[in-house]
């Protein structure tokens, strides 16, 4: 009786080392647009590591994934189409989807106002990169007043000045 209470406890004790590799936790993470403050929510969950840490990389229209692995496991990520989006004109376009600087395989589900992508990684990852054609845009507020001050600036301008040639 004594030996299968300690077989017991052993099963326990490794059952309980053993869970976190294999579980799945469902966060968020808030990503910053660095040039306009804006904060967007990005779902996911992850087997076999933890999220350290996201954001946008506007150089490479990309968002990079800092992950602690601690074992093989699966990233799924829901990304807004308003942070990062892959675009041939109109249509849908795909991502390319870098594990430790490696190309790679990824699942893909779509809606109208974002994409789940879901990427294994191997054992020992510390970075998943997802590269797109546009991530947040960069000045889209100031673009905008800058030219509705210019068009204004012009209405005025002409308004108030005729050109003459001379003859």
């Amino acid at each position: 009786m004594l030996h299968l209470s300690y077989a017991i406890m052993v099963a326990l004790a490794v059952s309980v080392g053993v869970a976190p590799i294999f579980a799945q936790t469902q966060n968020q993470f808030s990503v910053m647009d660095p040039a306009g403050g804006q904060s967007y929510p990005v779902n996911y969950s992850i087997t076999g590591g933890a999220v350290n840490d996201m954001s946008i990389n506007t150089n490479e229209t990309s968002l990079v994934v800092s992950i602690q692995s601690t074992g093989a496991g699966n990233l799924t990520m829901t990304l807004p189409r308003t942070l990062i989006d892959a675009k041939a004109g109109a249509d849908d376009d795909l991502f390319f989807v870098l594990v430790d600087g490696a190309d790679t395989d990824f699942n893909e589900s779509k809606t109208n106002t974002d994409r789940t992508l879901t990427v294994s990684f191997p054992d020992g990852t510390q970075q998943i990169e997802v590269i797109g054609t546009q991530v947040v845009p960069e000045f889209a507020g100031l673009a905008f007043a800058i030219l509705a001050i210019s068009i204004l600036m012009i209405i005025v301008f002409s308004t108030k000045t005729t050109i003459r040639f001379r003859q």
